[in-house]
């Protein structure tokens, strides 16, 4: 059944559907007529002409169109022309054109003018080539620009997690399909994109003619997202040869101070500079077209909160005696703990050929290909890594793509596109000695880093996909059929292997220096292949195939609109996961179900997804008046997106036969005289030699994240204003659920979790599993968001826009680390195998966006501009807890805390704090009091006294930025188009007018945005003692929850000059 199934996929996908515009579709409807006309449109700059008649209801439209302009429109009853328009400029997708009366044959209204203009496509939004010239945008990426999406937030779309996106260019897709992507500066949110790992863009902004967002579409064309939909067409060549030189460059110079540390000037190693150039021109006049673009960045970034920073977390002795100490015992260099400097470079090349066959068909062949790399120190208050844990990420992409637009006549069009891409992404450790394990050291509330990230000392990831799409439609009457398949399929050698240096981790220094590690963990090949083998021959090798096919009916009755459609997808993995003979015979938890549920190891079959699943859709759009004034637009739909692929990868490199893990979580005294100290190059074979595995396992009825999606939304015109409001609500139907299924659930409860919130767990199930996760499904979830925006050009040059939204967004974990565990360890939950709805990372909450422009005429040679960006933003969320620990005994790298009801309960749990001699050095007395100032000095801390905090219950101060670009463009002559662009790009505007407004705020990710309150564990209450068992604490205020981002809190300038010909 299933061969069938790819086999009808396969076949359809040469002759039907593909999944994302690439071209503009024009509707018309004219009033005064009873008859049929002909429509005559001409792309000026490829003379290439497009006819079709109206309806005798004087509807018309047509398809296949380029995108951009100009383009001359001329409709006429076959004797004299009744209406013409030589300025028409299109957006990618559906272009709805003024009605036009005609009375007595005669024009009656303006032409059309779009140019320039924010044009709101059917449930979406276009953002035009000159909108994104104008923006403040000194990074030039994709991302920059769709942050003018009013509900969007750091990359997120509608509350949805960023790896939910789907972004495509010229309609193939552009994804960062695996998704292991490093989030340098601690903030969630990467483009998700080829290329994010290494800090670059995909493509270059210069070759990008437009681009256009879906949130809440119902065009059964869009799929594999749950977030945003975003497609971006490229330029293309023309008759004219035209074409722009340029170069983007900032320095320490034009950079602010410090505004949130010492008011220290920028360090002088800050650059960025960009170069690149691109032409467009006839190879054959009216025939064949080339466009190229070449561009070249690099950038070099000072890491702050070094040694001895202000807010820095450890100061240059402890660093210095650190330093020395891991020098001495076991002759490793640690590298830098004072100032340094991460780098990031790319080389982008861009080529696009079209050529018109002939007035029907006309094939366009691309190739887009980047090569990047950078390097990835990161630094915050919280998180302070000794320059050893960089590593240099290399990332070689490089995508070609054919299209082939066909409109064999009035009633049928195809549209058919094959692309095929490679991706390397792999990283180079820094140090001397890259199998030196992560070293994790708890200090004051943070984290002290050394060695070698364990991410980074075997990372390879291999990527080939080829892509087939195609559409086919059929007009007919007031009825235009569309039915289509889209098809995805790629080929993976996921190269990595999670630890293989090992990771070890202390609760403090004093542990560090005394060789008494918490937890020792890590990964090992049974077959004793080393790092450099493992590296270049990856065990995990998979194919993975998103089929679709879809059907859909797009009913024009000129005022109504409607879009009934349905969509199936199908993913198909041919060769799946090994299942060891350790999980079909794992033994059955006879306390399952007490607190959490899941499919018995023993009853695995490894028969998950390659089954169909069914998206109907209906859309629809109402013009209230006859000129359409006012719009009721909206509808509902099922949804079906994309996991990254790296999920997958686990499972099948953690498969329980190719390689051993080992987890000692809290290693006794006599493992530590056997084994030796971890750290001893030597002894770090014994304590591989566990002859235990961890397993990353799939449940047997995993699917694919769906949801149900609904909007509705009304666009009123007046006087040249548009006021749209819109409400969207999103209902989870699967999501993911991350388990740790190796925990007996026989739990007991602290004595003050009087309602048993936080089950304790003392024993595994299967002694020869290490550790034992499982990716299943979850219904559970939802989220929601209401917007309202205003819009007006004026005819003196200035425009704006502004919109509010509210929203927010409930999910059970949010699914933005690289590894199912991950994705638990750093899941703040009580119940973290059976997490609980809570704030997501995501929500939207409060959002203020605008965006202003306005240009003049100095002389009839110059013109003058400015644009200014403006955002606000709720704080993002983050929750209060353990870092690194968990007093739960799951292994959770992030655990929640019970915060005591007053000073009394607090007594009951905080001992005095004492040195190797027994001495005390702050007395239980004084730690209380501290915990009592600490907690009455946050309203959230407050509100959860007696009970335990929650997971993102707490946020950080608003986020409140304006932009501002100004260009000045100089005609070099009266008889020539060519022109000098000066500009000046400030980001942060709001901070070069006021040292105190700006400020960027985030809790760092590295443990989930997860903020210490300051507690320690050190014992137990003794046995005979009331609460016997209860944990006992050490307390030191940990200071502020959040970190201010040194780099983005102070303004940047950005210099521009382009010349364009």
């Amino acid at each position: 059944m299933k061969r069938k199934i790819i086999c009808a996929f396969a076949l359809l996908s040469f002759g039907l559907a593909f999944s994302q515009e690439t071209s503009s579709k024009i509707f018309g409807r004219l009033k005064g007529i009873n008859s049929e006309v002909t429509v005559k449109v001409i792309h000026l700059p490829t003379n290439s002409t497009f006819e079709t008649k109206s309806n005798n209801k004087g509807q018309f439209s047509l398809d296949n169109l380029q995108p951009g302009g100009p383009y001359t429109i001329e409709i006429s009853d076959g004797s004299q022309v009744i209406y013409s328009n030589t300025n028409v400029q299109l957006s990618l997708g559906s272009n709805d054109l003024p009605v036009v009366e005609i009375k007595n044959r005669e024009k009656v209204i303006d032409e059309v003018k779009l140019t320039s203009k924010r044009t709101v496509v059917k449930n979406g939004v276009g953002i035009s080539q000159a909108q994104i010239s104008g923006l403040p945008n000194i990074n030039r990426g994709i991302q920059d620009v769709t942050k003018l999406i009013p509900q969007s937030a750091n990359n997120s779309f509608n509350g949805t997690n960023f790896r939910y996106n789907n972004v495509t260019i010229d309609g193939s897709i552009n994804n960062d399909a695996i998704g292991f992507s490093p989030s340098l500066g601690g903030q969630t949110g990467t483009s998700g994109m080829p290329g994010s790992s290494t800090r670059s863009n995909s493509i270059s902004l210069d070759a990008i003619q437009d681009v256009q967002v879906y949130i809440a579409p119902y065009d059964v064309k869009l799929g594999n997202f749950l977030g945003g939909s975003i497609n971006a067409v490229t330029r293309s060549g023309s008759n004219n040869v035209e074409g722009s030189f340029y170069v983007y460059g900032r320095n320490a110079s034009i950079t602010g101070k410090n505004r949130v540390g010492d008011n220290s000037k920028m360090p002088s190693s800050f650059e960025d500079f960009i170069y690149g150039g691109r032409v467009g021109l006839p190879v054959v006049k009216d025939k064949v077209f080339l466009f190229t673009n070449l561009e070249y960045t690099k950038r070099k970034d000072p890491v702050f909160y070094n040694a001895d920073d202000p807010n820095g977390l450890v100061n240059n002795t402890v660093a210095q005696q650190i330093s020395d100490f891991v020098r001495s015992k076991y002759g490793f260099n640690v590298g830098s703990f004072n100032q340094y400097t991460n780098f990031s470079e790319s080389a982008k090349l861009f080529n696009k050929l079209d050529w018109k066959i002939n007035d029907k068909h006309t094939l366009s062949i691309k190739n887009n290909t980047v090569f990047s790399q950078a390097s990835n120190l990161e630094r915050d208050n919280a998180n302070f890594r000794f320059s050893s844990m960089d590593y240099i990420q290399k990332n070689n992409a490089s995508t070609t793509t054919l299209e082939l637009k066909s409109r064999f006549n009035d009633k049928w069009n195809n549209n058919l596109v094959l692309g095929y891409s490679s991706i390397n992404d792999y990283r180079d450790p820094t140090s001397s000695n890259a199998m030196f394990p992560q070293v994790e050291i708890g200090y004051n509330g943070g984290t002290i880093l050394l060695g070698n990230d364990r991410e980074a000392t075997v990372f390879n990831m291999k990527q080939k996909t080829f892509e087939i799409t195609d559409n086919l439609t059929y007009k007919t009457g007031h009825h235009t059929f569309l039915l289509g398949t889209h098809n995805e399929l790629y080929n993976i050698d996921y190269g990595f292997v999670n630890a293989l240096n090992g990771r070890i981790s202390y609760k403090n220094l004093d542990d560090f220096y005394n060789s008494k590690p918490a937890r020792i963990r890590g990964t090992y090949p049974f077959n004793g292949e080393n790092r450099e083998t493992l590296f270049n021959n990856p065990y995990a090798s998979y194919k993975v195939n998103l089929l679709s096919l879809y059907l859909q009916d797009e009913i024009n009755w000129g005022r109504l609109r409607l879009s009934p459609g349905v969509r199936v997808d199908y993913t198909d993995l041919p060769n799946k996961p090994l299942l060891s003979s350790q999980v079909n015979n794992s033994p059955v938890d006879p306390n399952m179900g007490n607190t959490y549920s899941y499919t018995p190891l023993n009853q695995l079959t490894n028969k998950y997804l390659n089954k169909p699943t069914f998206s109907p859709r209906l859309g629809f759009t109402l013009d209230l008046t006859e000129n359409r004034s006012v719009v009721l637009r909206g509808g509902s739909g099922i949804f079906v997106g994309r996991i990254p692929f790296a999920w997958l990868g686990y499972a099948y490199y953690n498969d329980g036969v190719g390689f051993g893990s080992y987890d000692y979580n809290g290693p006794t005294a006599a493992q530590l005289a056997t084994n030796g100290d971890p750290l001893v190059s030597g002894n770090f074979a014994n304590w591989q030699n566990s002859s235990k595995v961890q397993v990353d396992l799939i449940d047997n009825n995993f699917k694919m994240p769906k949801v149900w999606r609904s909007s509705l939304g009304v666009d009123y015109t007046v006087g040249g204003y548009k006021l749209t409001l819109e409400g969207i609500y999103t209902k989870v139907l699967y999501d993911l659920k991350f388990q740790q299924v190796n925990k007996t659930d026989n739990v007991t409860y602290y004595s003050y979790d009087v309602n048993h919130q936080m089950p304790i767990y003392t024993t595994n199930i299967n002694s020869n599993f290490s550790n034992a996760y499982m990716l299943s499904n979850t219904k559970e979830g939802y989220r929601y968001n209401v917007t309202a925006q205003i819009s007006k050009s004026y005819n003196f040059g200035f425009n704006f826009f502004a919109a509010y939204t509210y929203g927010d967004a409930k999910d059970i974990t949010n699914g933005i680390r690289n590894s199912m565990e991950s994705n638990w360890q750093m899941n703040q939950s009580l119940t973290p195998n059976n997490p609980q709805l809570t704030t997501s990372n995501f929500a939207i909450k409060n959002r203020i966006v605008a965006n202003l422009g306005y240009g003049f005429n100095v002389s009839e040679s110059n013109r003058l501009s400015a644009n200014v960006y403006f955002n606000a933003q709720s704080g993002n969320p983050f929750s209060w807890g353990f870092i690194n620990s968990t007093i739960a005994n799951t292994g959770q790298a992030a655990g929640l805390a019970y915060i005591f009801k007053d000073a009394a309960e607090a007594a009951k749990y905080i001992v005095p704090i004492k040195d190797a001699a027994g001495t005390v050095l702050v007395s239980a007395q004084q730690q209380i009091a501290d915990y009592e100032n600490f907690v009455n000095s946050n309203k959230y801390l407050s509100s959860r006294r007696g009970t335990f905090t929650q997971r993102n219950g707490d946020t950080t101060p608003w986020n409140i930025q304006a932009d501002i670009r100004i260009m000045d463009e100089i005609r070099l002559s009266e008889k020539s188009k060519n022109t000098l662009q000066i500009s000046l790009s400030i980001i942060n505007f709001t901070n070069l007018l006021n040292k105190d407004w700006g400020k960027v705020y985030f809790v760092p990710n590295t443990f989930n945005s997860t903020a210490s309150v300051g507690l320690t564990k050190v014992g137990n209450v003794a046995t005979g003692q009331p609460g016997a068992g209860d944990p006992t604490y050490n307390f030191k205020s940990p200071g502020l929850p959040y970190t201010i981002d040194q780099f983005a809190s102070r303004f940047q300038a950005q210099i521009g000059v382009r010349y364009n010909f």
